[in-house]
């Protein structure tokens, strides 16, 4: 049953990067997997669910929600703040292919972005949380409240920013904390 699971999202991880969503052929997963299509409506119940799971798929192997834990639980606001915006960059390099089609179908695809806008709901939250933490000890630009830091640092370390940075300056995705840390320190203190 795990074996077929993996099997499963391995193949349609495959097939949405080279194909896309609304190509996506639950028969090519199948018949790559291993599995008959009834296989893969048992497991996932939909096409849909078959792509939440997918990106539920690249948080468990990159351990996103550990190390954001992690990152919580250091004691100094400012040290918890630079482990996030590492781990945020360590995630976003797990499986650029795949984050750039998530990202893209999420665009264009109302039902890629519902599945893609819970997880970045999420991803906003946390990095608010992180925010206030900062503007509970004093550390955010006197520019900014703690809304506009968390809206302007969720957006700047999102995949897509951090992807075009990358991109332009030849670095791969988890080089770019130090980068991102320099920006963001217009938002918030960090010395």
């Amino acid at each position: 049953m795990a074996r077929n699971r993996r099997n499963i999202l391995a193949a349609a991880r495959k097939h949405l990067i080279q194909a896309g969503f609304r190509k996506l052929s639950l028969d090519q997963v199948a018949k790559d997997a291993g599995v008959t299509r009834v296989t893969i409506y048992r497991q996932f119940t939909s096409k849909l669910g078959l792509l939440d799971a997918v990106a539920e798929d690249l948080a468990q192997r990159a351990n996103l929600v550990a190390g954001i834990q992690a990152a919580a639980a250091v004691d100094d606001p400012v040290a918890a703040f630079k482990v996030m915006v590492a781990e945020l960059c360590r995630f976003w390099s797990t499986d650029p292919d795949l984050l750039r089609r998530l990202i893209s179908l999420s665009a264009v695809d109302p039902e890629a972005n519902r599945v893609i806008n819970d997880r970045e709901q999420w991803r906003f939250e946390q990095v608010a949380k992180f925010v206030q933490r900062l503007a509970d000890a004093g550390r955010l630009r006197t520019t900014f409240d703690a809304q506009q830091a968390g809206v302007a640092i969720g957006a700047a370390t999102g995949f897509p920013a951090c992807d075009e940075m990358a991109n332009r300056l030849r670095l791969s995705l988890d080089q770019l904390d130090r980068l991102l840390l320099a920006l963001l320190s217009g938002v918030v203190r960090l010395d």
